[in-house]
């Protein structure tokens, strides 16, 4: 009798998650990174700012930590959530790169942000753990 567990944890690797993150080159492509993120099982992830790492969450409790996902950036004590807004939109026009986002976001007085793929929502964090803001993924392009 087979007794082995045949419920399938999503087993997404470094290599598979740099690549899918090598084809993104301005905020404009987020939105094919996340479909490409879903594709690989990831069901949400963390970016942490002052130390530019990411954790990606599969299902099951499988998880990645990866550094140098960003640059380690300095983050404002003080959350200033118009700034905020006005540099995410920026980026999804595509004006900015990944590195200048988590720097402006720092700027902002982002701690991480959460990208939870299932919600399809994108959460930012101060330092104090509080919520700032909550952006809508799109499932299809920014509009510009």
């Amino acid at each position: 009798m087979n007794t082995q567990n045949t419920t399938e944890v999503a087993a997404f690797t470094e290599q598979d998650i740099r690549a899918a993150y090598a084809k993104t080159k301005t905020g404009a492509d987020f939105p094919r990174l996340i479909r490409d993120m879903k594709t690989l099982g990831i069901v949400s992830y963390d970016h942490i700012l002052e130390t530019g790492s990411n954790i990606f969450h599969g299902k099951g409790g499988y998880s990645v930590s990866l550094s140098k996902m960003g640059p380690a950036v300095a983050v404002s004590p003080q959350p200033n959530l118009e700034l905020l807004k006005k540099y995410i939109a920026m980026h999804q026009a595509g004006q900015t790169n990944y590195p200048t986002l988590c720097g402006q976001a720092g700027e902002a007085g982002v701690e991480k942000w959460t990208s939870d793929l299932l919600a399809m929502t994108c959460t930012y964090f101060d330092k104090a753990g509080r919520k700032m803001h909550v952006e809508l993924i799109p499932d299809g392009e920014y509009k510009k």
